[in-house]
């Protein structure tokens, strides 16, 4: 999923056509930056573990979500997994064993289901939400947490923020959502930024500007943030590998906003990795609308 960058089309509070957002855009798809440039907003598809993330953050427990959510009928078939999911691990002892076909948990029979039908909707009206919301809630934070070293019993605060990407040649940053550990240590803070990835894939522009982001309040770090991948899949973590270079940033940002505005727009996610176009925005405009063979055929 990319709920990060869609999020960020959708800020009200960012400029369309902003240079750095349709540099973001433009890396992710050429069509859906021509999309966002003519003005169309694009539907993100429901995030499940964005969600958890979301709900966890605010601090209040699991159960309590579940029962707001509407599954107070089901709360013991999710304890039921996730005691599955943490024996299967015990006996596994490999980065998530559950994902491994062998595991069989994380179902609800048809016949458990009844009355549950809107609790479902709420959550994008998939009933594998329900398992990948608790999986994301129950472990995956918590891998990655592991995987950041930070301790359960540190004292950190996870939070949702809305950081500041910015370089020179801009005159207003973008706000861009992403996770936030803050954990003290002695007399000072560390700030751990978290974006989601997968396959363990970084994509060199979204960390780069992340990684020279500012907070909010535009007030200086009190040091400088490390920056993590956080695989949404198996809960893998790993440092920010930098390899487009600083002094190569603001050019490659500029040469990217320029393509978003003046073209071409190929459907390049269409043409090589279609599995991306099922968890994008504008699918909608390009499939449903049947405008992606006819803009194909101009592009190329």
């Amino acid at each position: 999923m990319y709920t990060d960058l869609f999020l960020a089309l959708l800020n009200r509070n960012n400029a369309r056509g902003h240079p750095i957002l349709s540099a973001l855009v433009y890396a992710f798809c050429p069509t859906s930056a021509h999309w966002w440039l003519a003005g169309a907003d694009p539907t993100p598809p429901f995030d499940p573990v964005w969600q958890s993330m979301q709900d966890l953050a605010t601090g209040k427990t699991l159960l309590e979500y579940l029962v707001d959510y509407g599954f107070d009928g089901l709360v013991e078939e999710v304890r039921n997994y996730i005691r599955e999911v943490e024996e299967y691990r015990s006996h596994h002892p490999v980065q998530a064993p559950e994902l491994m076909p062998l595991f069989r948990g994380g179902k609800i029979p048809a016949g458990r289901r009844f009355g549950s039908q809107n609790a479902i909707n709420r959550l994008g009206g998939d009933w594998r939400n329900l398992f990948v919301y608790v999986r994301t809630w129950a472990f995956l934070s918590q891998d990655w947490r592991i995987g950041m070293r930070i301790a359960r019993d540190a004292g950190y605060t996870l939070s949702g923020a809305k950081l500041l990407l910015t370089l020179p040649f801009t005159r207003l940053p973008v706000q861009f959502d992403a996770w936030v550990w803050q954990v003290p240590v002695g007399h000072v803070t560390e700030t751990k930024i978290g974006l989601m990835v997968s396959r363990m894939e970084q994509d060199q522009l979204r960390f780069s500007l992340m990684q020279r982001c500012n907070s909010s309040d535009k007030r200086p770090w009190s040091n400088t943030p490390t920056v993590f991948a956080l695989d949404r899949e198996t809960g893998e973590t790993n440092h920010f590998d930098q390899t487009l270079s600083d002094k190569d940033l603001e050019r490659t940002v500029q040469s990217l906003s320029n393509l978003a505005k003046n073209g071409p727009h190929p459907p390049l996610n269409a043409l090589q990795q279609p599995s991306i176009c099922r968890k994008c925005g504008y699918r909608n405009l390009c499939f449903e609308k049947n405008f992606i063979s006819s803009h194909a055929l101009s592009a190329l």
